[in-house]
């Protein structure tokens, strides 16, 4: 199976905060401003590898190789965003890329998608994370085995493959109990809904 087949069996989500797709339709809508995340919301992207197919092992190093190039262009993202002009972070301009994205996927034909289009999530984290001055890490993981995984999940997770974004430094950065949260607790509970 080809690079391509791995990233065309791929998801991206942003799992934190939870209330995402209402609060970028507020945003679009004008009834909110920028930014719309605070500067002490936990972030958590979520990208699913394998997703229909699992994960097989002659395929783990390409989804390594595709995470690596999806957390380098997230670096370029941000970088942009921090040292470019600074109209970039301003609400009405952000707005109206967001509003030129919806556009876009209506004439594709997938309307009412742009809270959970990856594009859009993605330059979201990247401008929050630019105008807070955060730090961000990723962690990738996987694949999943049973034993990694409730009931509940597996489904959704068995062989495939994870990596997380989140905008803290790292890991122990996390949550209460900072040692014993786990960056992919947040994933598992996205799924547990589903």
């Amino acid at each position: 199976m080809a690079a391509a087949t791995i990233a065309s069996d791929s998801h991206m989500a942003m799992v934190l905060p939870d209330d995402i797709g209402s609060r970028i339709a507020d945003f679009v809508a004008g009834r909110s401003g920028f930014p719309f995340i605070a500067g002490d919301e936990t972030m958590c992207l979520m990208y699913i590898y394998g997703k229909s197919a699992g994960v097989r092992p002659e395929q783990v190093q390409q989804v390594a190789d595709l995470a690596q190039r999806t957390a380098g262009q997230m670096a370029i993202d941000i970088d942009g965003y921090l040292n470019g002009p600074a109209g970039r972070l301003d609400t009405e301009y952000i707005r109206s890329k967001y509003l030129n994205r919806e556009l876009q996927l209506s004439v594709e034909g997938r309307q009412g998608r742009l809270a959970g289009d990856p594009s859009i999530l993605s330059d979201c984290f990247a401008q929050h994370v630019a105008y807070h001055r955060q730090e961000y890490f990723f962690g990738l993981y996987g694949p999943l085995k049973e034993g990694e995984l409730t009931r509940d999940v597996r489904p959704a997770l068995l062989g495939r493959m994870v990596m997380v974004c989140y905008n803290k430094k790292n890991e122990q950065e996390l949550g209460p109990g900072r040692r014993h949260h786990h960056p992919l607790i947040p994933v598992y509970v996205w799924f547990g809904q589903k």
